[in-house]
């Protein structure tokens, strides 16, 4: 079923990342079925969530664009939410520092070097920078998001919900 590959370790990572000022950028093409996981989850979060609560922003396929606009934000860590190409089934959720990803080389976002550069100037303006990948089930071009994925973005988006709204602020 899909979501079961949620881990309790990352999650309560998430939980504590989230219960600090925080960015939650979402990256993808939603003309790519499952790439746009990132934009899609930041819609549902906007529907949910109170203004003030977190700064949600959808990046979509261009996150170089976004990276000096993000380093001036009033916050402490940026989440990055995309599509990763990594080890697991599809909808397998992976979560973590953006630098560890890069250092064991394992999951990439479909985006990579341009997720790179963008992480490098965020985090040389204090901030830290995490990434939340959903391995996607399909990348065609031209398809909607899968129903397994899309139900793991909305579970995750009542989950962030949660965890932001229990901190007060984000």
């Amino acid at each position: 079923m899909p979501g079961e590959s949620l881990q309790i370790e990352p999650l309560e990572l998430l939980e504590r990342v989230l219960g600090r000022k925080t960015c939650l950028a979402g990256i993808g093409n939603p003309l790519r079925a499952d790439d746009g996981v990132g934009p899609y989850l930041i819609g549902k979060l906007k529907e949910e969530l109170a203004v003030g609560q977190a700064e949600l922003i959808a990046v979509e396929d261009v996150p170089e664009n976004y990276a000096f606009p993000i380093a001036r934000l009033n916050v402490e860590n940026v989440v990055f939410v995309d599509a990763v190409v990594a080890q697991g089934p599809p909808g397998t959720v992976l979560f973590g520092p953006l630098e560890e990803f890069e250092e064991v080389g394992e999951p990439a976002s479909t985006h990579k070097l341009a997720l790179r550069l963008t992480g490098r100037v965020i985090a040389e303006s204090g901030k830290k920078v995490f990434l939340l990948g959903i391995v996607p089930a399909s990348t065609e071009f031209g398809k909607g998001m899968t129903p397994a994925i899309k139900q793991v973005a909305d579970e995750l988006g009542r989950l962030i919900t949660g965890f932001l709204r229990q901190s007060g602020d984000g």
